[in-house]
């Protein structure tokens, strides 16, 4: 009897773990844009175009892919960090055989924010270097209220550990 239940005990924990690493069924991410994507509507055209300038030009000297994302909502994922890995892997951001992307995501109205590396760019931009650019030169501009500011200090500051 009590090795049945320990056996119970234990089917029912892997396939609880096993459910946390499903992907939420029947969602669909938004289409990709470009190198900008601004689904909460944060940026004017003007700094999307300076954006896309700054990203464009990197990816033409290094080939690494930047993608920056709003949003107003991660549901139905839990985590901003499981939602943005999924969206990374599903636009394919980054050259397949290299996997030099980085995704910089955010949103305004959830306020979390995450910046997902590619394996191939890791030991360039480390998750402590990653934490730091958020802390130290994103959030200081989101707390003024300037946003688009915010963002792009942060995508230049990966640009220079990327390069």
């Amino acid at each position: 009897m009590k090795n049945s239940l320990t056996f119970l005990i234990l089917i029912f924990t892997v396939q609880i773990s096993f459910g946390q690493l499903e992907k939420p069924k029947n969602f669909k991410f938004p289409d990709y844009a470009g190198y900008v994507n601004d689904f909460e509507g944060i940026f004017t055209d003007q700094q999307i175009v300076e954006l896309d300038s700054i990203i464009a030009k990197h990816e033409k000297e290094t080939s690494n892919e930047i993608a920056v994302v709003t949003i107003d909502s991660i549901s139905p994922y839990s985590s901003l960090f499981d939602y943005s890995l999924d969206l990374a892997n599903s636009w394919g951001i980054g050259k397949k055989d290299r996997d030099n992307g980085v995704l910089l995501i955010f949103g305004k109205t959830i306020r979390q924010i995450q910046i997902q590396v590619g394996y191939g760019l890791e030991d360039k931009l480390k998750d402590p270097e990653a934490k730091k650019i958020i802390d130290e030169f994103i959030i200081p501009e989101f707390r003024k209220g300037e946003f688009y500011e915010g963002i792009k200090i942060g995508v230049l500051k990966v640009i220079n550990e990327i390069k």
